[in-house]
């Protein structure tokens, strides 16, 4: 059985890592992580957040960044709370790629706003790969719902994105807001598997497969995400280099309580694959 990497995701534990980045380290590696996936950096220098990854022993594998700061382009507006949170230190694209490798990161997550793809932004996407390429690192592209409950031009606003951006630009799945958005995450795992080395495992709760019902989110394996027949997919056709164990909003208000149930659950799970 291979080594299983697992990372816990920036986004539950935005808060917490705004609060006090080291101790929430520190947990988030007592609870039994590999790594982190940072959304947020909060004004630290990459010298600092490095430090505090290798002393709590955790992988600063990966993180998000807007599309638009790496590219080089000022919006001009005022900056909201993930903006702010994001935000890297360095005046140029490449100070801010600098940045990032300093820390640690292997892989640079992009989310781009819905509604708001076209032809410039795909191509702000190979730009800012080639960037982030040159500094030893990889960009994905991190799905949400809407990138499958739009069309554009006739196809999944997410396959539009990965079919006219270079193959250097790699998916990184988020399984369950797939199929909150209405689609089969195994159809996207086989379609990009030559193009995925970290996926989002997710899990969440709805009385059938329709968008139009509402759901909450739960820790994996707690939901109705058909992970026996997921994972072995997973480690079989792409033996991906992390999975995220993601989670969007606690259930009961104790994050670290959730993320230990999600990451004991992929650790059985990943067993019988």
């Amino acid at each position: 059985m291979r080594n299983v990497r697992i990372g816990a995701p920036g986004f539950i534990l935005m808060r917490e890592t705004a609060r006090d980045m080291p101790g929430t380290l520190k947990r988030i590696a007592d609870l039994g992580y590999d790594g982190f996936e940072f959304l947020g950096f909060f004004g630290h220098s990459a010298e600092e957040i490095s430090r505090w990854c290798q002393e709590a022993g955790l992988r600063p594998y990966g993180c998000f960044a807007r599309l638009d700061e790496l590219a080089g382009i000022r919006d001009g507006g005022t900056a909201n709370e993930f903006d702010r949170a994001v935000e890297m230190q360095g005046d140029t694209p490449d100070e801010k790629a600098a940045y990032l490798k300093e820390i640690g990161c292997e892989y640079v997550s992009l989310m781009v706003p819905n509604s708001t793809m076209d032809e410039t932004r795909t191509e702000r996407i190979n730009q800012v790969s080639k960037l982030v390429r040159k500094y030893g690192m990889k960009l994905q592209y991190h799905n949400h719902d809407y990138e499958y409950t739009n069309m554009v031009n006739g196809k999944y606003r997410m396959d539009s994105i990965m079919e006219n951006t270079i193959p250097d630009v790699l998916c990184e799945p988020d399984l369950g807001w797939m199929e909150i958005g209405g689609y089969r995450c195994k159809r996207a795992l086989e379609k990009y598997a030559d193009r995925i080395e970290v996926i989002h495992l997710k899990d969440y709760y709805r009385d059938a497969f329709d968008i139009s019902l509402p759901y909450e989110f739960r820790p994996i394996g707690y939901g109705v995400m058909d992970w026996a027949s997921i994972l072995p997919l997973c480690e079989k056709k792409i033996k991906p280099v992390w999975y995220t164990a993601d989670h969007d909003k606690a259930m009961h208000g104790d994050i670290s309580e959730e993320l230990k149930l999600s990451l004991d659950f992929i650790r059985n799970a990943v067993k019988f694959c």
